[in-house]
């Protein structure tokens, strides 16, 4: 998991609702990166800030959330 997720969005927007959110893109993470397709390694257009992909201290690594490779 990455350090910088924040969890699933809770709105009444049903464009924002149930998105993945982080500090780099809190408007919703592209579905290439929540697909696994792109490891968020490097700063991408778009988002907040240069916020990238930090492995979260104190989280047992789980297979949903990490970055996949081979897509």
């Amino acid at each position: 998991m990455c350090k910088h997720y924040e969890g699933i969005e809770e709105s009444n927007n049903p464009e924002r609702s149930g998105k993945h959110i982080c500090k780099a893109f809190p408007k919703g993470i592209p579905d290439e990166i929540v697909a696994g397709g792109n490891e968020h390694l490097a700063s991408m257009p778009g988002q907040n800030n240069r916020e990238v992909y930090e492995r979260a201290s104190g989280y047992a690594e789980m297979e949903m959330f990490k970055p996949k490779r081979g897509f």
